[in-house]
């Protein structure tokens, strides 16, 4: 009488799947190693920025970046550095809020002006809506007019990943130092929400930044619609539109 086998038919005994199959899973190990260690290394890089270039004793312009905290510090330390001499002119960047009002305008008539000064402040009102967008439109800007240095003032926990954006967008043909001001939500910590918020948000930001995005191609020829403001247009609000 046959004796009847261990396995059902057409099943393959385990050692024959064990040898056939183990080098097949070794390969994808290591492809998944090598995988989690990249986006390791690169969560660590996002978790602990690089140095950057501080800004010098004394430059030609000084550029504000949009996205900061309601307090407006960042605009509080650009005017500090003007009244300091540190810079020659200051641009505040102003992304479009809605009813032809530009954050820049808030800021600016925020600002307690003389008559230089107020000349030496501009608006510089864009459809931008990253720091990229930002770093394309300046680069083009201060290119155009042989500009080779400016001080962009930001965040101090944005300064890292602007000066890399800013960095990748210049190629080495301009040299971007960084200013870093205060920002109460940042500075807020972890058990405030907003403070919650932000620091999720920015390291949210660094690790798309560090995998994703400094890899992708730059197209200078992609800038926002802008517009520079000054004189008696700064912080000018635009009149009532709508009708009853």
């Amino acid at each position: 009488m046959p004796v009847p086998s261990p396995y059902p038919r057409g099943l393959v005994p385990s050692h024959r799947i064990h040898v056939e199959v183990a080098p097949k899973w070794r390969w994808r190990l290591v492809v998944v190693a090598i995988v989690l260690g990249w986006i390791g290394l690169c969560l660590w890089r996002a978790s602990a920025p690089g140095a950057f270039a501080p800004a010098p004793r004394h430059a030609r312009y000084g550029f504000v970046l949009d996205g900061q905290s309601p307090d407006g510090e960042r605009v509080l330390e650009g005017a500090r550095m003007l009244r300091d001499k540190r810079i020659d002119t200051l641009i505040v960047s102003g992304v479009h809020i809605g009813g032809g009002v530009y954050y820049s305008m808030i800021w600016t008539r925020m600002l307690a002006l003389d008559s230089i000064e107020k000349g030496r402040v501009l608006e510089m009102r864009s459809a931008c809506t990253s720091t990229m967008d930002e770093a394309v439109m300046m680069h083009a800007f201060f290119r155009e007019r042989k500009v080779d240095t400016a001080v962009v003032i930001t965040s101090g926990f944005h300064v890292w990943r602007a000066a890399s954006i800013f960095e990748k967008v210049s190629r080495g043909d301009m040299v971007w130092a960084f200013q870093p001001a205060p920002d109460s939500r940042w500075d807020a910590g972890w058990t405030d929400r907003e403070g919650f918020k932000s620091k999720l948000m920015e390291w949210t930001k660094r690790a798309s930044w560090v995998l994703l995005e400094q890899w992708k191609a730059v197209d200078p020829s992609q800038i926002r619609n802008h517009a520079l403001h000054g004189g008696d247009q700064l912080g000018a609000l635009p009149p009532p539109a709508w009708k009853r």
